[in-house]
């Protein structure tokens, strides 16, 4: 007798549940937010404190 899945002896196999949609846009936002965050601190040149307010 041949068997075309050896591992499979009874037991069924659950895959587990992937990662929900809101979770994937939430880390999305939060690298873009991040990205331009630190986009504008190196346009900016970095300089900050309470020389720049004259």
């Amino acid at each position: 007798m041949t068997e075309e899945h050896p591992q499979s002896e009874g037991r069924p196999t659950v895959e587990p549940p992937g990662i929900p949609g809101w979770v994937k846009g939430l880390a999305i936002g939060l690298v873009v937010v991040v990205a331009l965050v630190i986009l504008v601190m190196v346009l900016s040149g970095g300089q900050h404190g309470p020389g720049m307010h004259g």
